[in-house]
């Protein structure tokens, strides 16, 4: 068996063995505390996850609280990448964007909620929550990809003088690619854990947020921590879906 194919092996194998290990070590401490409603043994929490899928409420919470992240983080992508844009072509504009920049990403997360829920209603502060914390990092991103693309090619493009259209495509975008997808990457889950946080602090209604909300009024570990991996599974999923994205790119470039 050669280097390349054992690596292949040994990846898939043990992220395996690392989860198995966590639900080993979970089901020990399970079974040490003995208390199902602090920690629940692990059949159980499988039995409350699995009766989430069978409640029309589940469906109805996961399409809302993905609304919300959608329309954040799409909002956030767009905002960012087009002062990304316009910092770069005009440089004072850097400078006078700083402030504000680092003002919103040194803001107290708990702090912006609480703002939020006074000046808007719950749907539109948790939206607003996770844009404010997710478009620095993705303008910070962006303005860095932008800045690594090589001088000597945007000159000799210049001199040669290659169209907008394909620098764009053949020069900026290829060049750029791997800090974009570093930014996404990196922000992706965090959107999402942002938005179910404003939604547990707002109580929004017809949300991921509220029903943990509701399961820990309850003291429903189980139900609580079903959620929980619901969220997670959620996040591997879309993390997931950026890095096919990006091996497409990588191909293409």
């Amino acid at each position: 068996m050669d280097r390349q194919k054992l690596y292949k092996i040994l990846n898939i194998l043990l992220p395996i063995s690392t989860l198995l290990l966590i639900l080993i070590i979970y089901a020990i401490i399970s079974k040490a505390v003995g208390i199902d409603m602090l920690v629940p043994s692990v059949p159980s929490t499988i039995k409350e996850l699995i009766g989430l899928f069978g409640k029309k409420s589940f469906y109805t919470a996961v399409f809302w609280t993905l609304l919300r992240a959608f329309i954040a983080y799409f909002s956030a992508i767009v905002v960012a990448g087009i002062l990304a844009v316009l910092t770069y072509v005009f440089k004072p504009l850097k400078s006078a964007m700083s402030p504000i920049i680092i003002l919103i990403r040194i803001m107290p997360t708990m702090s912006l909620i609480l703002l939020a829920l006074i000046w808007f209603d719950s749907f539109e502060a948790t939206v607003l929550v996770a844009f404010s914390v997710v478009f620095p990092m993705l303008y910070t991103a962006f303005a860095d990809a932008l800045e690594s693309v090589d001088n000597d090619l945007i000159e000799m493009a210049r001199i040669y003088e290659v169209d907008k259209k394909t620098k764009i495509f053949k020069l900026y975008l290829p060049q750029m690619s791997s800090g974009i997808f570093t930014g996404i990457r990196s922000s992706i889950g965090l959107n999402l854990k942002l938005i179910i946080a404003a939604e547990v602090l707002a109580q929004t209604a017809d949300s991921m947020g509220i029903y943990m909300q509701f399961a820990k009024i309850n003291l429903d570990t189980a139900e609580l921590i079903a959620w929980t991996i619901v969220a997670i599974l959620l996040g591997a999923f879309f993390e997931g879906i950026v890095k096919l994205i990006e091996k497409k790119v990588v191909k293409w470039k």
